[in-house]
């Protein structure tokens, strides 16, 4: 029967004080939602990415070559050891007709790296081709696809340019919608691909190799194992074939080599016979003599004719230059050049989604633990004020013989209710809505789809326990100590907490002047020092997490603004190929003078990379030297950031951007090494460190480079400017730059800029769910703590109605303490968001990117306003529950 009572009494605890079981419910949704929808984000993107990969096994390396893959290429790979598979195939970059958009078209693959069919079919004949799925809408499955041939015919693998589209796909290779890589036909930068069938190209070499390797079957690709065995199955492949470039080379030569020697000896046997013939003439004219009959006359001027006729063969064969030809182009033949690319360097997007994915881990270990912190101290108040409010009800129940045990099960009960449907439902939410708004943000430029949601158990036990402790620990521990009183004592009323002087009484020039209310508000604050506590950690850790949302999406968004307004001014480098003959170079120069560019520097640049250490990747930097240096700062502003001085290109070293600096922790007076495209080692000393915000360079003077390089100053590119900066503009002119046989390749700012949007967008949008979240803790944090605060002194708020305090004097009378306390939280806020910023900005921070440090004024002045505003709202829901209040059954008395 007593038992019953009790569960009853249970049951009335939870519907009679319902704001707080809310209150409670909503600490620890917020909290377990955060922290489990940020713990497992992370994973199911990597899951999804995973799955799709070993869906279409995606090739562990990918090796090409400038001159394609022959025979002796083939061997090599095939008899490299541990290779599982390793599949040969095509590609070749096309423009499409009458556009500037070009798709590099691969062949077929057959077991690695395969293509998903989102629509139609794949292609089965040499006149069929399935296109990128993102140009799905731009074209139809049925129509026609003609692409531009190349100006060179020996360039050119395809049999024929016109297709028909018979579906779409989406490749296992690309899953960046922005980024396919660099090209040398159109603007220079692909915009996608397409599949045709290996018919459909003539060619003698393959193109591309594709491998896989026995050792990394069945090991997570996001595994430290598995980049670890990579690198080494890389490094292998590398010195199999660093010494090939040579032999290609020689083997290339030895048959033109051959024929041209055959064509000179036969040219220098010709020679020998007609100089022969020439000598026996001249032997015959001087054994006739000046009395030589005219038939002997007539023979010798007719042996002479032939003589002159060979010569002319002769002369002609030269003057055609076709050995001359031969042999130029045999020469400026160059040893070609492998790529071998691991997952991560070949696979435009890889990189950028694993990082973003691992961004998401780093959240997780702040935020969620800021907001269980909080969660913790507010439980701690809520739980002693219910606890102190049902004292009576203690002594009662002691009185009545229930156990100790029995009476704390009633609160443990409460708290465990409470947190535990709040912890499900956070648990909930926290598995679905959290990890597929973070899915839908970081893929908006990317070409996943459909996120893998997984259940972690590991987590949710830990949400769980978290959330429930946060709970029960406060009420046993508040229950365990009211318990140890008898029940005549729990029957009293607990003592109201005594007035005692304060500090600022003391400072009479201050106090004096002081009104009654702000005098009572000043004892109060102090009296109940752990409701003082617990309103400033509350309302600092709600702005903490504001100053820290805000910070992150402030450091990012205005990066745009400082790479490409503040610090780089030009528009496009134009890239010239190795070796570009007069006329090549006399064309360049003509586009350089074309009306729409304003102005241009020649430059040397050079394309650097410095090795990966087990703790970073290998690193590519831009090399850009000039002999000109005062017209640098035209096109790119060298600044410190710490002092915004101006720095100088000088002798004594060269200039690194900060954030590439930072990555090898890099000094002033320090020297680094960097190889070339060829291999080669370069020791460079650093003169000074850049500002810089997005990629790495390396600037220096002629001097510097000279003695870097052991080589001539030589100018083989531009930084251009253009009086239209519009990026269709841009577009265009690379287009008419890549059109010059002696350009290379093109760099355009508006390729960088669209890499910051698409990490700007997918940052932000986290950001936005997370500043939710903490807009909703400071709203729960503030009513709880202010409720709270109403319900401990409510025979105080009756006294002073009685005496005649208007309503608005009586809200102010105690929200006063609120205000104020909301302030100081706030200020200790922007501390602690300022160091949570710093933490998870050295977290979140991207190789090739830098965010601007440091806080805005506008992100601290939001988030106070937020705090300060979510305190106002709620001082109006405060007042009408103060003018409700029942003076006389607040006044009786309980002893």
């Amino acid at each position: 029967m007593r038992k019953k009572t009790l569960n009853k009494e249970i049951r009335r605890s939870i519907t009679g004080s319902l704001g707080r079981f809310i209150s409670i419910f909503s600490l620890m949704l917020l909290g377990t939602f955060a922290f489990v929808g940020l713990k497992v984000s992370g994973p199911d993107m990597r899951r999804t990415a995973e799955d799709f990969y070993a869906q279409h096994h995606l090739a562990d390396l990918t090796l090409t070559s400038t001159l394609g893959l022959d025979h002796s290429d083939q061997q090599l790979i095939n008899e490299s050891k541990g290779v599982k598979k390793a599949e040969f195939g095509y590609f070749q970059d096309l423009v499409i007709k009458g556009k500037e958009n070009s798709l590099r078209l691969f062949s077929k693959p057959d077991e690695l790296s395969t293509y998903e069919l989102m629509s139609g079919k794949l292609p089965q004949k040499d006149s069929e081709i399935a296109l990128d799925y993102l140009y799905d809408g731009q074209y139809k499955i049925g129509q026609t696809i003609d692409f531009t041939p190349p100006k060179s015919k020996d360039s050119d693998l395809i049999k024929n340019h016109s297709f028909k589209i018979v579906g779409f796909v989406k490749s296992s290779e690309y899953v960046d919608k922005s980024d396919f890589g660099s090209t040398t036909v159109g603007t220079g930068k692909l915009n996608g691909y397409a599949l045709v069938t290996k018919e459909a190209f003539d060619s003698d070499v393959y193109m591309i190799a594709r491998l896989s390797y026995k050792n990394l079957q069945n090991i997570s690709i996001f595994d430290s194992k598995y980049d670890s065995r990579l690198k080494t199955e890389q490094k292998t492949l590398e010195n199999t074939f660093k010494n090939q470039p040579e032999k290609r080379l020689a083997a290339l030569k030895t048959a033109p080599e051959k024929q041209i020697n055959e064509a000179k000896s036969q040219i220098v046997e010709e020679e020998n016979q007609l100089t022969q013939q020439e000598n026996q003439l001249i032997a015959q004219k001087n054994q006739i003599g000046e009395n030589a009959s005219a038939q002997a006359i007539e023979q010798i001027n007719a042996g002479q004719n032939q003589i002159n006729d060979g010569k002319e063969k002769i002369a002609k064969a030269k003057a055609k230059a076709e050995l001359a030809k031969q042999e130029t182009a045999l020469n400026q033949l160059e040893k070609p050049t492998y790529q071998i690319n691991n997952r991560k360097e070949g696979n435009p997007g890889y990189k950028t989604f694993l990082d973003d994915s691992t961004r998401i881990d780093s959240l997780s270990n702040i935020f969620p633990v800021v907001l269980f912190a909080i969660a913790l101290l507010v439980s701690l108040t809520t739980m002693t004020r219910f606890v102190e409010e049902e004292r009576g009800n203690l002594g009662l129940l002691k009185a009545l013989g229930y156990s100790n045990r029995d009476i704390r099960k009633k609160f443990m009960v409460y708290g465990l209710v409470s947190s535990g449907l709040g912890a499900l439902v956070g648990t909930i939410i926290g598995h679905t809505f959290l990890p597929i708004a973070v899915f839908n943000a970081y893929t908006a430029s990317s070409t996943f789809s459909n996120l893998r949601l997984t259940f972690s158990p590991l987590w949710t036990i830990v949400a769980f326990a978290i959330a429930i402790a946060c709970s029960l620990l406060p009420a046993y521990w508040v229950v365990r100590m009211e318990l140890k009183e008898v029940p005549a004592s729990l029957f009293l009323a607990k003592v109201p907490k005594a007035g005692s002087r304060i500090l600022l009484e003391k400072i009479n020039f201050i106090w004096k002047r002081m009104s009654f209310t702000y005098k009572v508000t000043a004892r109060n604050l102090f009296r109940y020092k752990k409701r003082m506590l617990m309103t400033i950690f509350g309302v600092a850790g709600c702005t903490a997490l504001l100053v820290m949302g805000f910070g992150i999406r402030d450091s990012i968004s205005g990066l745009s603004n400082k790479q490409f307004g503040q610090i780089l001014h030009y528009d496009m480098i134009t890239i010239e190929k190795n070796k570009v003959n007069d006329k090549e170079k006399e064309e360049i120069d003509k586009e350089l003078v074309s009306s729409e560019i304003e102005n241009y520097l020649p430059i040397a640049f050079e394309n650097l990379t410095k090795e990966a250490s087990d703790k970073l990747e290998k690193q590519e930097v831009n090399l850009i030297a000039t002999n000109r240096s005062d017209d640098l700062s035209k096109y790119i502003s060298l600044k410190s950031r710490k002092n915004s001085q101006k720095i100088e290109l000088n002798n004594s070293g060269a200039v690194l951007s900060e954030k590439f600096a930072e990555l090898l922790d890099l000094k002033v007076g320090d020297s680094l090494t960097l190889k070339d495209s060829e291999n080669q080692p370069h020791k460079i000393k650093v003169a000074a460190i850049t500002e810089m915000y997005m990629g790495h360079y390396i600037f220096m003077n002629q001097s510097v480079y000279q003695n870097v390089f052991k080589k001539d100053f030589v100018a083989n590119a531009q930084l251009i400017k253009l009086k239209n900066a519009s990026t269709n503009n841009i577009q265009k002119m690379s287009a008419q730059f890549m059109q010059e046989d002696g350009i290379q390749a093109i760099s355009q700012n508006s390729d960088l800029k669209k890499v910051i949007e698409s990490f700007m967008y997918g940052i932000n949008s986290v950001m936005i769910v997370l500043i939710t979240c903490a807009i909703l803790l400071a709203i729960v944090v503030i009513y709880n703590l202010t409720n709270i605060n109403v319900s401990e002194r409510i025979r105080e708020l009756a006294t002073i109605k009685v005496l005649g305090f208007y309503d608005r004097e009586v809200t102010l009378y105690i929200y006063r303490e609120t205000i104020l306390l909301s302030f100081l939280g706030i200020l200790v806020g922007f501390g602690l968001g300022d160091y949570f910023h710093q933490v998870i900005m050295n977290q979140l921070s991207a190789d090739q990117i830098m965010f601007a440090p440091g806080l805005l004024w506008t992100n601290l002045l939001l988030s106070a306003a937020i705090t300060f505003a979510t305190t106002l709202l709620l001082a109006i829901v405060v007042h009408f529950k103060l003018k409700a209040v029942d003076m006389l059954g607040a006044l009786k008395s309980v002893d």
